[in-house]
């Protein structure tokens, strides 16, 4: 499987993506929760048997502005409202009680606008601090290869690996998610840092064989090299994968709804991250190294 002989085919296919990621995150943006927003969720069971329709007509007639309805089980709903103080929270708890007599009260939470603003902040922080802590990490763990390929270079690659897959990951989790009624919670949040640990994780297992093969083969080309890496970790990084996602797929069909979300971008990461990191990492790599090499005659290209 010579992989590397398309490299500009993966590199052009793997831009188009993420700008057709972009698109769709915009066109199919989903509602913050209120881990970002603040406000109260109540979610609930009524005593006879109602539709989401139902609960929604009854809940516009309480007058609280900016509330959403979601199912979340059988015969079970989630109620969002943006309100956020303590007392404005207990109210509309009782105004719900009040509509929806004998039902019974699951979950209650209340989120105030200081505490949604700095968990944005922090998410902010975190994916910013994973990611130098990540280029840093590769830059020296592969500081012993040959001089003609950058350290830094393994490291800035796997994180423009790690946008692609979480730009593709939000907008396909996007797209779904408006037909399911999802939003961008912490619990999202909580999957892209898992996302971004297991895909850079796969990337360091093929550039941890492209480094061992320039090593011991220094009389082959790097292309030569990187694309045999790329098969002998070709069966174990979907080997791997595929265990994780068979898993991960019996949870999202037999698991809660409330996990749901979370599953599935869970999901959709580990199976975007692999294909990541056979066909964009290791061809990104080739691409940059032909870049700076270019013009040294002793370096095979």
């Amino acid at each position: 499987m010579n992989i590397i002989k398309y490299r500009k085919f993966w590199l052009i296919f793997s831009v188009l993506m993420v700008a057709v990621s972009i698109l769709v995150i915009f066109l199919f943006r989903l509602p913050l929760g209120i881990d970002f927003t603040g406000g109260t969720l109540i979610e609930f069971k009524p005593k006879d048997k109602m539709e989401t329709q139902q609960i929604r007509e009854q809940v516009k007639t309480i007058g609280e502005k900016s509330v959403q309805v979601q199912q979340s089980g059988e015969n079970q709903f989630i109620v969002r409202s943006s309100v956020s103080s303590n007392e404005d929270s207990k109210k509309f708890e009782q105004e719900i009680k009040n509509k929806f007599q004998g039902s019974e009260i699951v979950r209650r939470e209340n989120i105030g606008t200081l505490v949604s603003a700095n968990t944005t902040r922090r998410a902010i922080y975190g994916l910013l601090i994973a990611s130098v802590l990540i280029i840093m990490y590769l830059a020296y763990a592969f500081r012993q290869v040959p001089r003609s390929v950058s350290s830094w270079t393994f490291g800035t690659i796997a994180i423009l690996t790690l946008l692609h897959d979480l730009s593709a990951t939000f907008a396909i989790y996007c797209f779904i998610g408006k037909a399911l009624g999802y939003e961008l919670d912490s619990n999202v949040l909580v999957a892209a840092l898992t996302i971004l640990g297991f895909s850079v994780h796969d990337t360091i297992v093929v550039f941890d064989r492209i480094r061992e093969n320039i090593i011991k083969r220094p009389q082959m080309s790097f292309s030569r090299n990187a694309n045999s890496s790329i098969n002998q970790t070709f069966a174990r990084s979907l080997n791997t994968s595929l265990t994780a996602i068979l898993v991960l797929v019996s949870m999202l069909i037999l698991g809660g709804s409330t996990i749901k979300p979370f599953i599935l971008m869970l999901t959709l990461g580990i199976a975007i991250g692999t294909y990541s990191s056979i066909f964009i990492a290791a061809p990104s790599l080739v691409l940059w190294f032909e870049y700076k090499n270019k013009d040294s005659k002793n370096v095979k290209i």
